[in-house]
Formats: C-alpha cells, sequence, structure tokens
C-alpha cells in the first residue's frame, strides 16, 4: 500500500464498508482517538507483542472485534465476528511473505473463515484490471482458505460453489496476465467444480461473463457473444439489473473488437433501456463514454458529440485520473474531428500526460498518436519531434506487444526523416486499435 492511498482507492474503501452496513463503524473510527490507536495496532500486528502504550494481548483483540460487532449492530445492520475480522486477517495476511502465508493458512483456525474467503476473492476482482500479478496472488489466497472451510459446517456444495468463484477470478487474472492457456485450463476447473455445487445461477453467470473476455482475447468472437447472452439470462433470472447492464456493454465491446463498430453502436443503442435501468453510475457512463468513442472511431463527430456532452454530469461523479484521462482523450478526438485544434492539442495533451506517468503504456501510444494527428495536420515537425521523444518509455513496456512495437517504430522513424504525415499518423492509429486485443495482427508498412 502507498502511504498515501489515492482517492479511488479510499472511496473502494467506504463503498465496501457500507455496503456491508459499517458506515456508522468507519464515522465512529474517524472521531474516535481510542478506536484508531486500537486499530492501528490490529493492523500490525503480526503476533502478541507489547506496545509501549498498550499491553498487546488476545483480550484486547477480542475486545476490538466485541466492540465493532456491537457498533455494527447498534446501526441496524448487523455483522458477525468474522465479517468484522475478515478485513483485519486480510492485512495481516498481506504483511507476511508469500511462504508465511500458506503457513497461517494451514495451521490457524482465525484463517477458516468464509468471509475472509470472500473478501479476498472480492479483492482479486476488484484488482484483476489495475494489477492482475496482485489479483492473481489474492485469488490463489481465497482458494487456500476455501480449501480449509469445514464442510460439516458449509456443506460442501457451498464451498464448492465459493471454489468456483476464486477459480473463475484466478482464470480471468491469469487472462489479464495474457497467460491465456493456462486460463483456459482454470475456467475448466472452475466449471467442474460449479458442477459439484448448488447450481446456483449466479454463480454460472460470473464464470460464463469472465470466460466471455478470454474468449474475445482469442479472437473467438461468436463464441464470446453467446457466452455473454446466456450470462445475461442467469443475470435477469436473479435480478441482478447492473450485471446485465455490464453484460450488454461487454457484448457492444465484443462486436467493436470484432471490427464491427457499426455493429457494436447498434447493439448499445438497442440495449441503453437495460443499462439506464442500472443503479449504477459507472455502468451507464462506460456505455455512454463507449458510444461516444465508437461514434468517434467512424467520424460521425457531431454524433459523438452530442452524447459527450450529454454525458458530462456522470463524467463529473467521478473524478479519479482514470475516468478523467480518458474523457479528455475522447473530447480531444472529437474536436479534433471538428477542427478545433487547438482546443483538441489542450484536451490530448493532458490526457497524453497522466497516461505516461501513469505508465499505462497502451493508451499512451494511442493518446501520443492522437496528438501527432494534431501536429501533423498543422505541420509542426518540431513538435512531433518532441511528442517522438516523449514516447521513449513507452517502447519498454511489457504491455506493448511486438506488432505495436513495430508500427511505433515506424513512427519514430518518419518523423526523424520528416514523413510523418496526418494520414501515415491515421493509418498507425488505425493499426494499434486493431491489434489492441489482437497481437497476431501484422503491421504492413504504408506503400509510398
Amino acid at each position: 500500500m502507498r502511504i498515501h492511498p489515492n482517492d479511488r482507492t479510499l472511496g473502494k474503501l467506504v463503498a465496501r464498508t457500507a455496503s456491508l452496513g459499517g458506515r456508522r463503524v468507519l464515522l465512529h473510527l474517524v472521531e474516535c482517538d481510542d478506536c484508531r490507536r486500537r486499530l492501528g495496532e490490529i493492523l500490525a500486528w503480526s503476533g502478541p507483542r507489547e506496545s509501549p502504550e498498550v499491553p498487546w494481548t488476545p483480550r484486547a483483540y477480542s475486545a476490538m472485534l466485541d466492540r465493532l460487532v456491537e457498533a455494527s449492530a447498534e446501526a441496524g445492520h448487523p455483522l458477525s465476528r468474522q465479517q468484522v475480522e475478515a478485513p483485519v486477517l486480510v492485512a495481516e495476511l498481506l504483511l507476511h511473505p508469500a511462504r508465511r502465508r500458506r503457513v497461517l493458512l494451514r495451521n490457524s483456525q482465525r484463517f477458516r473463515s468464509w468471509p475472509l474467503a470472500e473478501l479476498l476473492l472480492d479483492r482479486s476482482r476488484e484488482e484483476a484490471f489495475e494489477d492482475p500479478a496482485q489479483a492473481e496472488s489474492l485469488a490463489r489466497l481465497g482458494l487456500e482458505v476455501v480449501a480449509n472451510l469445514d464442510e460439516a459446517e458449509h456443506g460442501k456444495a457451498l464451498i464448492a460453489d465459493l471454489e468456483a468463484r476464486g477459480l473463475a477470478y484466478l482464470a480471468n487474472a491469469l487472462r489479464m496476465r495474457s497467460d491465456l492457456n493456462t486460463s483456459e485450463v482454470t475456467f475448466a476447473d472452475a466449471e467442474a467444480a460449479l458442477q459439484r455445487g448448488t447450481a446456483d445461477p449466479l454463480e454460472a453467470a460470473r464464470i460464463l461473463d469472465l470466460k466471455s473476455s478470454l474468449r474475445r482475447d482469442q479472437q473467438r468472437f461468436g463464441e464470446a457473444m453467446d457466452l455473454l447472452a446466456r450470462a445475461i439470462l442467469y443475470y435477469e433470472q436473479v435480478g441482478e439489473r447492473d450485471r446485465v447492464a455490464k453484460a450488454h456493454v461487454s457484448r457492444a465491446t465484443v462486436k467493436r473488437d470484432a471490427g464491427d463498430p457499426r455493429a457494436a453502436i447498434d447493439l448499445l443503442k438497442d440495449a441503453m433501456p437495460s443499462i439506464q435501468a442500472s443503479e449504477d453510475p459507472r455502468v451507464i457512463l462506460c456505455a455512454r463514454h463507449n458510444l461516444a468513442v465508437w461514434c468517434t472511431d467512424l467520424e460521425r463527430f457531431m454524433e459523438a458529440r452530442r452524447v459527450f456532452r450529454d454525458s458530462e454530469p456522470l463524467y463529473d461523479r467521478f473524478p479519479d485520473p482514470w475516468t478523467q484521462r480518458r474523457r479528455a482523450w475522447v473530447e480531444g478526438r472529437i474536436l479534433h474531428g471538428l477542427g478545433q485544434l487547438d482546443a483538441a492539442e489542450d484536451r490530448l495533451a493532458w490526457a497524453q500526460r497522466g497516461f505516461v506517468e501513469q505508465e499505462i503504456a497502451y493508451d499512451a501510444a494511442l493518446v501520443s498518436l492522437d496528438l501527432a494527428a494534431v501536429y501533423a495536420a498543422q505541420k509542426r515537425g518540431a513538435d512531433l519531434k518532441r511528442l517522438a521523444e516523449e514516447m521513449v518509455p513507452i517502447f519498454r513496456a511489457r504491455d506493448i506487444h511486438r506488432e505495436a512495437l513495430a508500427a511505433l517504430a515506424f513512427f519514430r522513424h518518419a518523423v526523424e526523416m520528416e514523413t510523418a504525415t496526418a494520414a501515415l499518423v491515421q493509418h498507425l492509429l488505425d493499426f494499434l486499435r486493431r491489434a489492441r486485443h489482437n497481437p497476431g495482427l501484422r503491421f504492413e508498412q504504408p506503400e509510398g
């Protein structure tokens, strides 16, 4: 953990705690010096020890947990002792090296907890996009906890359901790390665990949903669409409107990745009533943002501007850098398409700096070329050369595949030779967008 977590991380913590009924507990911790001190001792604890202020004993630890359980009951959303203790156990586990974690999970009764397993798996799902390696580690920890759960207490079938979920999250993390073969095998293991479970439709839908992403990365787009259609039926069966909305967005994205942005736009528009019914504003924003981006890809700039302007109140609700950089990026592309080059440069340059600083390499490469297109349209050779130099760190990034690197190297050479025209930059942009999820796509140097 960084010394100071960013707003997005803190927001996730608050949302997670509130969803468990712990909002009042958090408010109490903010106001109570004694509880904050005791919680800090718990998070740092890796065994009985003496504090210079308070003797640290199992009794003190137990008393702290009892107070948190009581506070949750007073708030009207009672939590079990295991639910209260789970975040503390996660923090304690992550203080230790990997080998020590496995020893703790095997030998300590405290870690044989259903809420702990669920929390580790939830953390894995949340981390998959930003840190796939950490997501894999958390999923494996969660699965070790699942393996040690008491069958007499929970039942074999329910444990199998949770194992299926953990294996699906592990498979997704492996996919995000580009280990598609192991991901395939792990999804098969998840499906086998599901067969031993309760046939819970929500667990089945989770696997179908995540497996569709693997099929998309494998360029098996028809199968990805079928998996998502089946997941939507399950989600609708259990009333998961937010997940239905996300799956509709995913189906449109599969169409776009398959090279049919027009069909993607049509799918998204058809699904918009279901998406708007979601209670998750992030899902609605994702759909509308994608619609604006895909209209821009097709040079439907007036339509893209209407969608973007209608979405601005939603963008305002998410001030995190991830959202705001992408907001600036699509706005800059729309402004460029409408001929407002100075304004486009301002928005694209701001987005580009952020992606480079955050080491989001592929997005940094794409937005750099969008900015290059603005410079090329104005025949600003010196700015193109400066931009090409700023892109050097991108060439060392691990998530830029060989063919994409070949395209970027060709761009740098063209800039050095002063032959980087607007048409050339657009050719490279088109290739990089198509190649993002298709590393096997060969880069062909443009003729002439």
